[in-house]
């Protein structure tokens, strides 16, 4: 999922006994990946449907394997069912969509790391994300009491290009009825090759006490002509908040098939 997805659920914070189960899934959920260094001039003009190559991706399903690198190390298969017609657990109509992940750090890995990639059984579905019908955009649960609810989204567009820009949506984040996080995921378009772009998504989250950032996220695709998007790479980089050691930086880098 492009949220991540979506992504997506959340590790204690220290000081904030805020879960970053909750945070992966809703707030670091997220696909993707790429270099934006890799940008090309041919491609300035070129103009592609992100709307549909999102719908494409979404409704389609989509499997990747990932090398984590940086802060944390070690390998992960990250897999988002097709669509399928159901409802929030409200009753609103939706398109509902699994998320199954599978992890193998590195021996020796840290607190934190071991909790935000903790999954370690690939057949057990580890979240369900929601979408509105018509638009696509990620929509609520309708769990009480709430744990992500989502705002103000905005449907991506038809046309984009080199320069593209937009809001996605917002979210906030609870633990046991209490507002703990707010999320804002913002995207972006930039050349790349004279065939595609370069989609680029970017979600930061912050205390909703004191609005302290404790991660932020960059996640990278490329916008494919025939309506679908490649992931290449994620960035993710959590504060203090979250690690209890200091600001750090970690990467997945996914293959290519």
């Amino acid at each position: 999922m492009i949220l991540n997805r979506a992504t997506s659920q959340l590790l204690k914070m220290a000081n904030f006994k805020l879960g970053l189960a909750l945070l992966s899934t809703a707030l670091l959920a997220a696909c993707g990946g790429g270099d934006s260094s890799s940008s090309s001039s041919s491609s300035s003009s070129l103009t592609l449907n992100l709307n549909a190559a999102y719908e494409n991706h979404t409704k389609g399903g989509s499997s990747i394997t990932g090398t984590i690198s940086g802060y944390c190390q070690g390998t992960r298969v990250w897999t988002l069912s097709p669509t399928f017609s159901g409802t929030t657990l409200d009753g609103k109509p939706a398109l509902l969509q699994n998320e199954y992940e599978l992890d193998n750090l590195a021996a020796n890995s840290n607190e934190f790391c071991k909790t935000f990639y903790s999954s370690n059984d690939i057949s057990k579905v580890k979240y369900t994300i929601y979408y509105d019908p018509n638009t696509l955009v990620p929509i609520s649960s309708g769990s009480n009491p709430p744990t992500t609810v989502y705002e103000n989204q905005v449907p991506f567009p038809t046309s984009v290009s080199d320069g593209s820009s937009g809001k996605w949506f917002n979210t906030i984040s609870f633990e046991k009825g209490i507002p703990v996080a707010t999320g804002i995921q913002t995207w972006e378009v930039r050349a790349d090759t004279p065939t595609t772009l370069m989609f680029i998504t970017n979600n930061k989250a912050y205390t909703s006490v004191g609005n302290l950032l404790l991660f932020n996220q960059t996640t990278y695709y490329r916008l494919n002509a025939n309506n679908t998007l490649t992931p290449l790479r994620k960035n993710i980089q959590p504060t203090t908040l979250l690690t209890g050691d200091g600001d750090q930086n970690i990467d997945e880098v996914y293959q290519q098939k």
